[in-house]
């Protein structure tokens, strides 16, 4: 690749970066490359490098998290109370996805009784940890135990 097409894909990707608030078109780089002096033919092979960039806006900060969905008044009242509040603090770090939380709910109907820290961490282990690396694991285990120290 020539280093002017690479040096014109950073120019436009700093481009895009510094004019975050506002997406320009294709277009509009184009004219601005063009009045810049850059060559129309680099012009057009740096585009067509970043075009997936134009396509889809980029989301800095603006990350939400997903709705955690409520718990029916049997499942809230299966919970012990630390347990519950454990659950909660995996879903708002979303270090669980909606799918294996409703597996986790789903094996927890099936104990007796009310269900305990001990059993939210035995259900913990046995769905989430085997898929996970050590690092994810340790993670989880930090927010379920709600030590703010190990979480970063």
């Amino acid at each position: 690749m020539k280093a002017a097409i690479v040096e014109l894909v950073n120019v436009i990707l700093q481009h895009l970066d510094e004019g975050a608030e506002k997406t320009p078109s294709v277009q509009g780089v184009r004219v601005w490359l063009a009045d810049k002096g850059y060559n129309k033919r680099d012009i057009e092979a740096a585009l067509a490098l970043v075009a997936p960039r134009f396509a889809r806006p980029v989301t800095h900060a603006s990350h939400t998290p997903s709705a955690i969905r409520h718990l029916s008044s049997y499942e809230a009242c299966k919970l012990s109370t630390e347990a519950r509040d454990a659950l909660v603090r995996i879903e708002l770090h979303e270090l669980i996805e909606p799918h294996e939380r409703e597996m986790l709910l789903e094996r927890l109907n099936q104990f007796d009784g009310e269900v305990s820290m001990d059993d939210l961490d035995y259900l913990l282990s046995w769905l989430l940890y085997s898929t996970r690396d050590v690092e994810s694991q340790q993670t989880i285990y930090s927010v379920f135990e709600a030590n703010p120290t190990a979480i970063n």
